[in-house]
């Protein structure tokens, strides 16, 4: 079977976002890509970043970015996201397909701001840990056939695991992962401080515990255990480990880390 590729892929907006997904493409998808960012100072950034790549262009021409791209992914900020649409919209190819990873602005808002049927529209919702290569990604689609999808697949696994799921569920995906890894820096940070009290500089404790993080990841990931029997595997009777463990249920550790998941999602 013969593996789909886009001739051109344009990405609008060179923040942090987009100059990640920018940069990762460059690197791995077989196609020219097309960076564009109103103001030159990004670009010159990225362009220092990157180096010079024969499959690589910039611009500040936003319209000019999208002639003859197949797939378009708009990294803007929601509010500037309906006069980006509209300076691109003619330039759009009537069967392109436009990414967008502006929170908050879902399917039917993207359908209705391109006002075109015949364009398919991604909601995506990155985790900042995408400028690394990792961290979770989500994805509701409209308009866009099983070939496409899997090929958006294909083209983000090298930068992030990507997950299509029901638009409905996007909120949920986001307190959870997009929250959540800030939840995790206070839980490193947290983690060093009490190293230091113990008397490891912090720098050091931050270095060990990543680590240490970075490893309880990867054996929840490849061991096929259990949480709970990964727990028991390190929380030997009359333990270090289970009188630490049993302080973090007593301060209603578990209730904190589930009521800080929901508390986004609350009106």
């Amino acid at each position: 079977m013969m593996i789909m590729r886009d001739r051109k892929i344009a990405v609008i907006g060179a923040g942090n976002m987009g100059s990640a997904i920018a940069g990762g493409l460059v690197k791995y998808a077989d196609a020219e890509i097309c960076l564009a960012n109103r103001s030159e100072d990004r670009l010159v950034k990225f362009a220092d970043a990157y180096g010079s790549r024969p499959n690589l262009k910039l611009t500040t021409d936003l319209a000019d970015a999208v002639v003859d791209a197949s797939l378009v992914v708009l990294a803007v900020k929601p509010w500037a996201m309906k006069e980006v649409i509209d300076q691109i919209r003619p330039s759009l190819l009537d069967d392109a397909v436009v990414i967008s990873v502006a929170a908050g602005i879902g399917l039917a808002d993207l359908k209705e701001m391109i006002g075109r049927d015949s364009v398919g529209v991604v909601y995506m919702i990155p985790n900042t840990a995408l400028q690394v290569g990792k961290g979770m990604t989500f994805a509701a689609s409209a308009g866009v056939d099983n070939e496409r999808l899997d090929y958006i697949h294909s083209l983000f696994a090298p930068l992030t695991r990507l997950k299509f799921i029901d638009e409905s569920k996007i909120g949920a995906a986001m307190a959870l992962c997009s929250c959540g890894i800030a939840y995790v820096y206070k839980f490193i940070a947290a983690a060093a401080q009490a190293g230091v009290e113990l008397g490891i500089p912090y720098d050091d404790a931050v270095d060990y515990f990543t680590a240490t993080v970075n490893g309880a990841t990867a054996l929840v990931e490849s061991s096929g255990l259990t949480l709970q029997q990964l727990v028991n595997a390190v929380t030997t009777p009359g333990g270090m480990t289970i009188r630490g463990v049993n302080e973090l249920e007593r301060k209603g550790f578990t209730a904190a880390v589930i009521d800080s998941i929901i508390a986004p999602l609350k009106k």
